[in-house]
């Protein structure tokens, strides 16, 4: 089995923590276990929240591109950079190679202007998260729940200009269905899962799914436990809103929001990997089988299902597809197949 993975913050964890990419079981994705895995397209998103870096989210973000591309030119002899389809043909048709879409979590980095995407695209950006949290440059996602504001409208018109994926994940309901109005090129939920299943503000709708699958895009199924199981999102809410509230008030320090997590979640169950595809399934019966891929936010969540701990152990997630009656050819297509056809499409 090959797989496509259309969202980590891997690179996040590499430089501000000085994890080492080398070594198994140091972060979600390590290159031992996207070998072992088999995994064949990797997007590395750069996420810069602002109440860390205050002032400097294009310095920051353009150091974590600087540092995928060093991550590529240290690994060329399995890693390759990937800016158009043709960057992936070879990666998935051999499985010997990984190919690597850059991607920006949060538009934050554009320092308020659309234009400066420009800079990014030159740099190998190829896929936008709109917003992380709320701000005054794009609008909101699940803080508030308003919808674009100007600049945020201007920007999904630039991102078709110059062939930048959109993504919805983390977009508010009205920021949805305004972006799915104006962008003119089939759109990606890159790590959400089903709220019909788990009711968190973050997953998607069956309506949202699909008009996605509908317009050609595809939805990353993705892997935190608060994105699948109720009871785990219900504690992570209450931890989340606190959390954010004390960035914003500049009231807590990164470490005690890692000791107010801790506190809240370590004692909670992981959520079952059956729930996960239930997840799935649930999407293929509204969307039908082209529209799902794999999102699994890998190095962005504390608590990952039963029996996945990392890239390395994706095989287990296909054993249980399999346990549960989904059909090989829909296998392959949710952890490559589905992915692979909308780039193909898109870049």
């Amino acid at each position: 089995m090959k797989f496509i993975d259309l969202h980590c913050d891997t690179i996040a964890k590499i430089i501000d923590k000085d994890l080492d990419f080398t070594k198994p079981d140091t972060l979600h994705v390590t290159l031992p276990g996207i070998i072992s895995s088999n995994t064949v397209v990797q997007v590395f998103a750069c996420f810069v929240m602002s109440a860390h870096h205050p002032g400097q989210e294009f310095e920051v973000c353009n150091a974590y591109i600087d540092a995928i591309e060093a991550l590529i030119e240290k690994h060329e002899d399995r890693l390759v950079p990937a800016t158009s389809f043709e960057h992936l043909a070879d990666p998935v048709a051999s499985g010997k190679k990984t190919a690597v879409i850059i991607a920006i979590e949060g538009a934050t980095p554009l320092k308020g202007d659309p234009a400066m995407l420009e800079h990014f695209y030159q740099r190998g950006v190829r896929l936008l998260t709109i917003a992380w949290d709320d701000n005054a440059f794009c609008g909101t996602v699940f803080g508030n729940k308003g919808g674009l504001t100007k600049s945020g409208e201007a920007l999904i018109r630039y991102c078709n200009e110059l062939g930048v994926i959109v993504d919805v994940s983390h977009a508010s309901d009205k920021a949805f269905y305004e972006i799915a109005a104006i962008t003119k090129i089939p759109f990606v939920a890159s790590h959400s899962n089903a709220r019909a299943v788990c009711p968190n503000d973050r997953n998607l709708s069956d309506d949202m799914i699909k008009l996605i699958a509908d317009a050609g895009g595809v939805i990353g199924l993705t892997y935190g436990s608060g994105f699948i199981q109720p009871e785990y999102y219900k504690h992570e809410l209450v931890c989340r809103n606190k959390i954010l509230k004390g960035f914003k008030d500049k009231t807590i320090t990164r470490q005690d929001a890692r000791k107010i997590s801790h506190d809240a979640l370590s004692k909670l169950t992981d959520a079952p990997l059956s729930l996960l595809v239930e997840h799935a399934r649930h999407m293929i019966g509204i969307g039908g089988e082209d529209c799902l891929a794999l999102g699994s936010d890998f190095d962005g969540v504390s608590s990952l299902p039963q029996t996945i701990s990392g890239v390395h152990s994706l095989p287990n997630l296909v054993l249980e597809m399999e346990k549960q009656g989904i059909l090989p050819r829909v296998i392959d297509k949710i952890c490559h197949g589905n992915a692979h056809g909308y780039f193909k499409h898109i870049l």
